[in-house]
């Protein structure tokens, strides 16, 4: 994987497609379904990035299941402050110290359905699935309305982009529980946020149905707001002028 290309002078790189392939295997010998996320889910669809971590979405009760079946494959794993499962590469040289490669497994969010993924070839494997560009910006706005800041910009990216269908991520934000995911999936269709900490969270509930916008709605939204920038300029002129 390009993504990887970094790491494989140090060998490491044979380890760690070695433990993907394992953890691929007994994760369909136990039935248990997936999906990958993260950077390598980003970068099947978009300019590819370097990572150290491939990240798998499980359901909550195979995260469970699957702490068992590593402990009786006696594979070493940890879980860290964000409830992920983590499994790292084993070897004692500096560059792992500093570059540690890991597999990481969530539980996907109340609601979410692990359904529908994109098969593609990671390691030389076929048929490994993952989440489709719409599935990766709900779950970024989910992040986001969280507290994740960063993965604004990547959901923001996949919609100007069309890389994502807009249709489509408001129906999987739509079946998020207790979320304001779709806050932030508006903001990023209207242009109403150009950074992160003006999202206001605290509007008022936005339905499903008012997530999707025309273009011509957009372009309306726009011309609002230059309108009333216009006014705000001209009441500072007048207000300026009575100084005067």
């Amino acid at each position: 994987m390009e993504i990887l290309r970094l790491f494989e002078s140090d060998g490491r790189m044979n380890k760690f497609q070695n433990l993907f392939k394992q953890l691929t295997y007994v994760l369909s010998e136990e039935n248990i379904k997936y999906v990958i996320i993260g950077t390598v889910a980003y970068s099947e669809y978009a300019p590819p990035r370097a990572t150290t971590n491939i990240n798998f979405m499980i359901s909550e009760s195979d995260c469970y299941k699957l702490e068992s079946i590593l402990k009786e494959h006696e594979i070493d794993f940890i879980w860290n402050a964000y409830q992920q499962l983590l499994i790292a590469v084993k070897d004692d040289s500096d560059e792992t110290k500093k570059y540690p490669l890991e597999l990481s497994f969530q539980s996907t969010p109340k609601g979410f359905a692990l359904n529908q993924p994109i098969s593609k070839e990671i390691f030389g494997m076929v048929d490994v699935p993952v989440a489709s560009p719409e599935v990766l910006v709900a779950l970024w706005c989910l992040a986001v309305s969280k507290g994740y800041s960063k993965s604004y910009y990547d959901a923001q990216m996949f919609i100007k982009l069309q890389l994502a269908d807009v249709d489509r991520c408001a129906a999987v934000i739509d079946s998020l529980q207790e979320s304001d995911a779709d806050k932030v999936l508006r903001s990023i269709l209207t242009g109403n946020a150009m950074h992160v900490d003006k999202i206001d969270m605290d509007e008022v509930l936005i339905m499903p149905s008012e997530l999707i916008q025309t273009h011509e709605e957009i372009e309306r939204a726009k011309a609002h707001r230059y309108n009333a920038s216009q006014e705000r300029r001209r009441q500072l002129h007048e207000g300026i002028k009575q100084v005067k």
